[in-house]
Parts: structure tokens; C-alpha cells; sequence
């Protein structure tokens, strides 16, 4: 078969290149203030009413920078202290353990459950010091996290939790939206996510108005209300005070509107992933290939953000040949972050310490997954996973 290009494309659309011109015509890019008429604000009202919960309404959303700058702000509004233990997966992406360092807190490390690549309430409980504050869990590749248990071991142990729902945007947990079961959830716009924006993007929600509202103060430098009652006086000398030291964490205009056109295609989108997914399965299946896939956990609602599958023996050198022919697979996470240099010297870890997750590394390998990828696409995708294997299987012969 000849060789084709099966790599991660995000959607551009007519009405998203429209969107940005808007906006670029207006000469408005950037919000400073909360409250002001913008893309920002309408994207948080929408976006709210997105992950809205059947039994809590609309959360609370601060619209910032990007992914990893929510996580930030999500531990800064919840007071999270220097010496403070936040306890994280540890297959997962850096900055969920990089964003506890930032705030000089120590991120500890839990191992994952085998099946759905998240984080193991077992292993918290296990890890659990008097020092420990709060739980990340990470909604993995579109699967959601386990939050009943979490939830009780962190009412137990009076923990805040804040959720990872980076990779999960539209995923659901016993039929309710991720990131709206702990105080604060956290989000992602960019390329390789469900809502790319054009760019990098991102959100907090909570149903705490008062955290968001300051999550937005510190994405806009500190600026809170009495700064902008000083640039409103007539004697703004000494009256425009900041709040406290804050960050430029705030998002384009321009980002926002493209973000706002996409929201209402998602859904049709998440259904797109969906619908490969399971043919993938089924190719898969169908082949009987030496690989493992699994089944949503019956009280999730996948979003597929990644298809990932397990691969015992061979795993390099199939995602080599995949590779060679225009497939990007990929594989996520080659490091357990509890073994990455940042923390496997400082904190005295070491291999063998959290077993799944460093089986993960070993095995886990990503194909290509996203909304313009054909039914054919998949066929040829599996198509040179068979070769690969019959290949091999005539070598060791």
C-alpha cells in the first residue's frame, strides 16, 4: 500500500479563520479586566455551561493561558504552602508534578491502575503522610479517573483535590463532566488536546466564585478590585494598588474566539473519536494481534483524546515501522516522572518503587487519533501493524 501522512491535524474551519479575523480587526487582544465585554468572558460562560453538572449547575471558570498555567493557579487559590505534599500519578506529563514544584510544595508520587493508565486510589492511600494536602488526579488520554474513592480518601484526610482534566475535556465520570467532583478542575487548549484554540489555551473551573475570580486576578498580574477602582478615579495616584504579585497567565482574544467556535463542534468531534476508537478495537480485535486494548470502565464516558494501547514485546520497533510509514505513533510516557531527574535524585526514588506505571512506560504506545481521521485511515494504520507483526513472526522462523 502506499505510504500516506497519518499524523494529528487540528480542525480549521472557515467560521474559526473568521473568528480570529474578527477580532484582529477590532484592535481588541487582550482582556484586563474580569468583567469587561471580550471573547474571554463569553468563553468562560460557555465553557461553564459545557462541563455544567445535572445537580450543581454551571461552575465558575477563569480563562488563562494554557493548560499548565491553570495548574499553577489551581494550587496558588488553594493556599498550598512550601513544604506542603501533593500527591500525583506518575505516568503522566511533567508539569502536573513541574506546576506543585512551582509553588514549592513536593509533589508525591502514586502508582496508576494497568487498564485505564490512572491513578490508583490504593497507591494514595499508601502514600499518604501527615505533610500530604491534596491529590492531582489526572483524567488520562479522555478516560476519567476513579473519583468516588478519591473523593472519600480526601474527605477523610481533609485533602484539597484539584482535577486534571487536560486531557479529558467532554469526558464524564458516572455521567457527570470531569473536573467539577474536586475544588477546582483544570483544562487544556492546544494542539494535541479535544479544543485546540489555535493556539494554547486554558481554564479553572470551580463552584468557589471567589477562587476563580482570584485565579483571574493572578493570570492578569495581580490586578484585583482595588486596582481597577484606582484606574477609574479621578486621582488614580497611589490608588491603583495590586492585589499581590501575579503572573501575564491571560489568554488572547483572538485564541478565545477560535476556542469559542470550537466548543459548539466538540461534541460532534468527541463522537468522531469515539466511532475510531472502536473501530481501531474491533481492527485490532479482528487481526488478532499481540497487543492489548481495553474498555472504558463502565462509569466513564471516554472522550479519546489518545487511543493508547499496550504492546508486551516488540513495542520500539513497531512504533519505528509505523513511523517509516507516515503513522505518528507515539509513546505516552517513555519516563515515569517519580524516575525523571527532577525528583528521582532529590526525593530518593527509584525503579521498581511504582511497578505499573513503569510497565506502562515499557509497553504504552499512542496511535493517531482525531476527528478528520478516516475509517480507511484506521484500516491502514492496522493494516501495517499486521505486516509488522507477519514480518516478524516469518524472522523468528
Amino acid at each position: 500500500m502506499s505510504t500516506r501522512n497519518i499524523v494529528l491535524r487540528p480542525v480549521v474551519t472557515q467560521e474559526m479563520k473568521d473568528a480570529a479575523v474578527r477580532v484582529l480587526e477590532s484592535g481588541h487582544y487582550i482582556r484586563t479586566t474580569p468583567d469587561e465585554v471580550s471573547e474571554g468572558k463569553s468563553l468562560e460562560q460557555e465553557f461553564g455551561a459545557f462541563v455544567a453538572r445535572s445537580d450543581r449547575g454551571r461552575p465558575h471558570v477563569a480563562n488563562v493561558a494554557n493548560g499548565t498555567a491553570a495548574m499553577q493557579l489551581a494550587w496558588l487559590i488553594c493556599d498550598i504552602q512550601p513544604g506542603d505534599e501533593i500527591i500525583v500519578p506518575a505516568n503522566t506529563f511533567s508539569s502536573v508534578a513541574h506546576c506543585v514544584t512551582l509553588v514549592g510544595a513536593k509533589p508525591v508520587f502514586a502508582d496508576v491502575e494497568p487498564d485505564i493508565y490512572n491513578i490508583d486510589p490504593k497507591s494514595v492511600e499508601a502514600v499518604l503522610t501527615p505533610r500530604t494536602r491534596g491529590i492531582m488526579p489526572v483524567h488520562t488520554a479522555g478516560h476519567a479517573a476513579d473519583m468516588d474513592p478519591i473523593m472519600a480518601i480526601a474527605k477523610k484526610h481533609d485533602l484539597v483535590v484539584v482535577e486534571d482534566a487536560c486531557q479529558c475535556i467532554g469526558g464524564r465520570y458516572k455521567g457527570e463532566p470531569v473536573g467539577t467532583f474536586g475544588g477546582v478542575g483544570t483544562y487544556s487548549f492546544v494542539q494535541n488536546k479535544s479544543l485546540t484554540c489555535g493556539g494554547e489555551g486554558g481554564a479553572l473551573a470551580s463552584f468557589d466564585e471567589a477562587k476563580m475570580r482570584r485565579a483571574f486576578n493572578l493570570a492578569n498580574h495581580g490586578r484585583g478590585a482595588q486596582f481597577h477602582a484606582g484606574n477609574r478615579s479621578e486621582h488614580p495616584t497611589f490608588e491603583v494598588i495590586h492585589d499581590e504579585a501575579g503572573f501575564n497567565y491571560r489568554q488572547s482574544e483572538i485564541l478565545s474566539a477560535i476556542a469559542r467556535v470550537q466548543l459548539r463542534s466538540l461534541p460532534q468531534w468527541i463522537r468522531i473519536r469515539k466511532q475510531r476508537a472502536d473501530l481501531y478495537r474491533m481492527l485490532i480485535a479482528d487481526a488478532d494481534l499481540p497487543v492489548s486494548t481495553f474498555l472504558p470502565r463502565p462509569w466513564a464516558d471516554h472522550s479519546y483524546v489518545r487511543f493508547e494501547m499496550r504492546v508486551p514485546q516488540h513495542r520500539d520497533p513497531l512504533m519505528r515501522h509505523l513511523q517509516a510509514n507516515g503513522i505518528k505513533a507515539q509513546i505516552h510516557y517513555p519516563t515515569p516522572l517519580h524516575l525523571d531527574e527532577p525528583y528521582k535524585s532529590k526525593y530518593g526514588y527509584r525503579a521498581g518503587m511504582l511497578p505499573a506505571a513503569e510497565q506502562l512506560a515499557k509497553e504504552i504506545l499512542t496511535l493517531p487519533l482525531y476527528p478528520q481521521l478516516t475509517e480507511d485511515d484506521c484500516e491502514y494504520v492496522v493494516g501495517h501493524m499486521k505486516t509488522f507483526f507477519a514480518q516478524l513472526a516469518r524472522t523468528v522462523s
